[in-house]
C-alpha cells in the first residue's frame, strides 16, 4: 500500500502528521500554562497567607505595647497616690523606689528586696 501512494497522497500524510505534530504541541503547551496557573496561584496562596500571619503577629505586638503601656501608667498612678499620701520623706520615697523597681525591674539589690516583699521598707 505505501508503493502505491502518489505525490497527492504522500502530501496527505504528511500534512496529517503535521496535523498531528501541532496539536500534541499544543495540548502540551496547553498542560504547561495550566501547571503554570497552578503553580502561581499557590504562590498567591502562600503570600496571602504571610501577609494574614504578619498582620495577626504585627495585632500581638500592638496588643502587648498596649498592655505595658497600660500597665506603666497603672504603675506611675499608683506611684503617685502612694508618693501623695505618704506620712514623710522616707516614706515617698520608699514607695518612689518600690514603684521604680516595679516598672523597670531593675536588677538593683534594693528591687531584689522589694520583689521578694513589697510591703517591706528597709
Amino acid at each position: 500500500m505505501i508503493r502505491t501512494l502518489t505525490a497527492t497522497g504522500w502530501l496527505a500524510v504528511a500534512c496529517l502528521a503535521l496535523a498531528l505534530i501541532l496539536l500534541t504541541m499544543c495540548v502540551a503547551d496547553d498542560r504547561q500554562k495550566a501547571a503554570d496557573r497552578a503553580r502561581q496561584a499557590e504562590a498567591h496562596k502562600t503570600l496571602a497567607e504571610g501577609r494574614t500571619a504578619a498582620a495577626q503577629d504585627a495585632s500581638a505586638i500592638r496588643d502587648r505595647a498596649d498592655a505595658r503601656d497600660q500597665s506603666t501608667a497603672s504603675i506611675v498612678t499608683q506611684a503617685e497616690k502612694e508618693i501623695r499620701h505618704a506620712p514623710d520623706r522616707n516614706a515617698a520615697a520608699d514607695a518612689a523606689r518600690r514603684r521604680v523597681c516595679q516598672l523597670s525591674d531593675y536588677r538593683d539589690p534594693q528591687c531584689a528586696v522589694f520583689r521578694a516583699d513589697p510591703g517591706r521598707v528597709d
